[in-house]
Parts: C-alpha cells; structure tokens; sequence
C-alpha cells in the first residue's frame, strides 16, 4: 500500500546500506584530499574544499552511479584560486609532473562554473568514447539527464585524483581555445601535458569524460 511503514528490518537495512555508503565516500574525500595535498596544492584551497566534505557525502549518498569506470567526485580549483600551469605541476605520471603547453589566457568556457573550489559528480572517465569526435560526444550528452563534457580546470582535477592518463588522453569539451580548439591533456614521454586540437579531431587514443551537471 502506497504510504504504508516499511518493516524494521527493511528500515534497518536501508540505514545500514547508508551509513556503509557515507563511510565509503568519506574515504574518498580523504584520498583525494591526499592527494592533492602531497601535490603542493596550497593549504587554504585545501581548507575550502574541506569545508564542503559534509554536503558532498550527503549529496553522493543520495545519488545513483552507473558503471565501474566513474569516479564518484572530484575535487575542482578554478583558475582564478589556482592558475592552470601550477595546477598541471599536480598532474603527475609517477612524479613526472605536469605542464602546459596553451596560454591560460587563451581557455574559454562554455559551461558557468563557481568562482571557488567546487566538485564534480559521477564522472565517467570517457573510456566508451575512445575515438568519437568533441562533436560526437556533445550531441550525445545533450540527449541525456544532467550530463556534460568537462571544461579545462574539471579535466585537470579529474587527472589529479584519478590514474586516467595511464591508460588513455582525455579532450576537455566545455572549454574552447580561441573558440576553435578543444583542450587536451595526454602524456608524452612519461610527462602529462596540456594541449589543444580542432573540435573535429578524433583518435583512439583519445576519450571524452563527462559528469553530472550538479556542482557543489
């Protein structure tokens, strides 16, 4: 009957599942905090990000991933907390670090995006579209529910937190660089890097991650 107490064990169980779900994002929040703390990433940034701990779990815990390669959240630092060439020096392959190779000056957004340290939420890491075209990936995440590409900053943290660039380079969709090029990062040598390429280019060593539209 619509409306009708669920039994205590059913009760029980839901709290359970939730509860080892929170101890389960907790945990993440905590490594990728970790992380980006042996980084270098500076302490205030990382005090902000910390702050937002309790509203990230609450909302993760009440949200549904799909898949084995998303990644529930991500941490993000826009550019005007943390400039692009100091956050790609947190970009490592090994302890490689990273570097780019655009002018910031020249990365355009096409999503709005706060102006504070912000995360990201069930990010697929765009290995099922090895190969497709920015073109093809935007008129796909345009057919579904809250879905988007990443902008620059977004596929920046998402390398940071995440071993990614290990097993294939990555477009940045919502960002454009003199409205022409997409933004890129892939390895070369063992060294990450921040490119850019035509929003029509397309190889298969090339994915396309996406998330959620929620930000918080």
């Amino acid at each position: 009957m619509i409306g009708a107490a669920l039994p205590a064990v059913a009760v029980s169980e839901q709290r359970r599942d939730s509860e080892m779900a929170r101890q389960q994002f907790d945990r993440e929040f905590s490594a990728q905090i970790s992380v980006l703390k042996s980084h270098n990433c500076p302490k205030t940034i990382i005090r902000n990000l910390e702050k937002k701990r309790p509203q990230v779990i609450a909302r993760a815990v009440g949200m549904t991933f799909f898949g084995s390669k998303r990644v529930f959240f991500c941490p993000v630092i826009p550019a005007s907390q943390l400039s692009i060439p100091e956050q790609m020096l947190m970009v490592r392959n090994d302890n490689v670090p990273g570097c780019t190779f655009i002018s910031p000056s020249n990365i355009t957004d096409e999503i709005d995006v706060p102006q504070e340290p912000y995360f990201i939420f069930s990010v697929d890491d765009g290995s099922k579209t090895l190969g497709w075209t920015p073109q093809q990936a935007e008129r796909m995440f345009s057919k579904q529910t809250r879905r988007r590409g990443l902008n620059c900053i977004e596929a920046i943290g998402f390398c940071c937190v995440s071993d990614v660039l290990s097993r294939f380079n990555i477009d940045a969709i919502a960002s454009r660089v003199r409205r022409t090029k997409i933004p890129f990062l892939w390895i070369l040598g063992r060294e990450p890097r921040l490119g850019a390429d035509k929003v029509n280019a397309s190889d298969i060593r090339w994915g396309i991650p996406s998330c959620n539209t929620l930000v918080i």
